[in-house]
């Protein structure tokens, strides 16, 4: 019997939905790309299993990167504490820090930021999801690791 190398599929595929932990920060590339940072946080509701209560779970924080024109609208747009739908592909950073130490994270590289409320909406609109905006970006827009910035 002969040894068969068998190929898996890899998918890199990422669909999230958060509030801003932070006012998203825009920064230009050397060849004046825009790129633009913000993190988001998740909880999911779960029930106690000794009172039967439901509560919210500690929350998952998850920085995105987010490329191009869609850069500058989410800059623009986006406030700390909006709700946000982001699909797009992780990626692993890593670095030396200050004192030596190597540090690495994954951050989500958007494609896709849509805006779950409208900008100018009330507090009492802001539940409502009917005015939801969608950004895309193309893979023109998504820059290599060597030109980020920060």
């Amino acid at each position: 019997m002969q040894n068969q190398i068998y190929q898996i599929p890899q998918q890199n595929s990422v669909i999230l939905v958060g509030r801003l932990t932070r006012d998203p920060e825009l920064k230009r590339t050397t060849t004046s790309k825009s790129v633009c940072r913000f993190d988001i946080a998740m909880s999911s509701r779960i029930k106690d299993q000794v009172t039967g209560e439901w509560r919210d779970s500690d929350p998952t924080y998850v920085p995105i990167i987010v490329w191009g024109d869609q850069a500058d609208r989410c800059n623009d747009r986006l406030k700390k504490g909006m709700p946000v739908y982001v699909e797009g592909r992780l990626r692993s950073n890593s670095w030396q820090a200050a004192d030596g130490t190597k540090r690495s994270r994954l951050e989500v590289v958007a494609s896709r930021v849509q805006f779950l409320v409208r900008i100018d909406a009330s507090a009492q609109q802001a539940k409502n999801v009917e005015g939801a905006e969608t950004e895309y970006v193309s893979d023109n827009d998504v820059m290599d690791d060597e030109e980020v910035p920060f």
